[in-house]
């Protein structure tokens, strides 16, 4: 059964992750792109963040650790590899029930857990999240307090983006990822060839008007989505922008945002 068998509509973009050993230094960069970027605040174990918020719903979650976090698979890539992307989050309509149907599709979700964050405001922000047992998919983030405290409006970008329109993400199997990902958002992944610039073979879905592209190595061991595996696992890979440049985007590869 697909997770969205009886409730399709359940699943959009809520934000992609982005982890950074200096947040004044990132924020300065993607300011200088165009971007309009706002404080998010401080999380309970320390780790702060900045947003970029766009008009359709998305955001980006730009994420520091002032203080080690050794059991967060977040922090750990960073200390390995350094800043980059990092990770994927999903909005559901009703947790549980999304949950209880990956449940049936043998989709290896977690229970969920409490999360937070004050702003700088002093307004205390409080959600769920459920994390997936591989990391080629995506985590689930649901508040309990109103998502609009949690998100900011979207404010103008110089550079016009309004929105994520390609979302890259990395995998070892991209056979088994594209069932596992056509299972999640009930649709199924489309072959779109080789990707030579990449050395990569490539899958895309469509989530909302985001398409999600799944890249695996053409040959193990080479090329740069091979590269990226092997230094960061698998997860997100890069970002493109919906109303802007389309030579503005994002990843590890390019050095970060260009």
């Amino acid at each position: 059964m697909s997770l969205n068998d009886t409730t399709r509509q359940t699943l959009r973009v809520d934000h992609a992750v982005i982890v950074t050993d200096d947040l004044d230094r990132s924020i300065a960069a993607w300011r200088e792109r165009g971007f309009t970027v706002e404080p998010g605040g401080t999380h309970p174990r320390g780790s702060v963040n900045a947003l970029i918020s766009f008009a359709d719903g998305a955001y980006i979650e730009i994420i520091a650790f002032p203080l080690p976090q050794e059991d967060f698979f977040w922090w750990r890539v960073l200390q390995k590899d350094g800043e980059g992307p990092i990770d994927l989050a999903l909005l559901p309509e009703d947790l549980d029930a999304v949950l209880a149907q990956a449940a049936g599709a043998d989709l290896g979700y977690e229970p969920p857990q409490d999360g937070g964050r004050k702003r700088p405001d002093g307004e205390t922000l409080v959600w769920r999240t459920a994390r997936p047992a591989g990391t080629d998919l995506p985590f689930f983030c649901s508040d309990v307090t109103p998502r609009a405290l949690r998100v900011p409006a979207a404010p103008r970008h110089a550079n016009g983006a309004t929105g994520l329109a390609t979302i890259s993400l990395a995998v070892n199997d991209l056979d088994r990822s594209s069932r596992r990902w056509s299972a999640l958002i009930g649709q199924p992944a489309q072959p779109i060839g080789p990707q030579p610039g990449l050395e990569a073979v490539a899958t895309s879905l469509e989530l909302g008007g985001t398409r999600l592209i799944l890249l695996a190595p053409e040959r193990a061991g080479s090329g740069i989505v091979a590269s990226h595996l092997a230094r960061r696992g698998e997860g997100l890979f890069g970002l493109s922008f919906a109303g802007t440049d389309p030579a503005i985007s994002y990843s590890k590869a390019s050095a970060g945002i260009s």
